[in-house]
């Protein structure tokens, strides 16, 4: 019985206060790009791996769906596994007891938000940009490991995300930013 965590970030500080206020065994993180949307790769690759009687740590709902079926789906799959789901925003209502009218208001909330986010999303002038390659969060870790004989380079780390040495470094700034 493990004590998973998962969570969309944007930033490593988001993951390490995430990971403080968790207490878990295991994070998993999808990043996101600037308006908080993910392709959920790591949702589904947790999903995969999670065991019966596991405890599952969210922060949000809204972390892991982006729509009523998804959230549903998210549900449904956390039941038939008999895993346990922490929330930790507290104005959230527990999903997994029987508290319709609690679900059915947040269900309303909850679209309300994301039709707020895709409305903000499809008023941004100009194309979509992913911030992130998808395997940023790996090469990053290879890249700031603690052992440095372990480490790669920065060059070894633009080649590996095929973006330049100085879109590396953008990238690093923009991750590392601590507001």
């Amino acid at each position: 019985m493990a004590r998973i965590g998962y969570l969309r970030a944007k930033r490593k500080q988001e993951i390490e206060e995430f990971e403080s206020k968790a207490k878990i065994d295991k994070t998993f993180v999808d990043l996101t790009n600037e308006v908080g949307f993910t392709r959920g790769e790591t949702l589904k690759l947790m999903l995969e791996r999670i065991e019966a009687r596991d405890t599952l740590v969210i922060r949000s709902l809204i972390d892991v769906a982006n729509d009523v079926l998804g959230l549903r789906s998210f549900i449904a799959t956390l039941k038939e596994l008999d895993v346990e789901l922490v929330v930790l925003n507290e104005n959230e209502p527990d999903f997994l007891n029987d508290q319709g009218f609690e679900v059915l208001c947040f269900i309303d909330d909850f679209l309300k938000n994301k039709t707020i986010s895709q409305t903000s999303m499809q008023t941004k002038i100009g194309r979509r940009s992913e911030p992130y390659p998808p395997n940023f969060l790996e090469v990053y870790q290879e890249y700031r490991r603690p052992e440095k004989e372990n480490r790669i380079s920065g060059l070894e780390a633009a080649k590996k995300l095929s973006v330049s040495y100085n879109k590396f470094r953008e990238l690093i700034k923009l991750f590392e930013l601590k507001f």
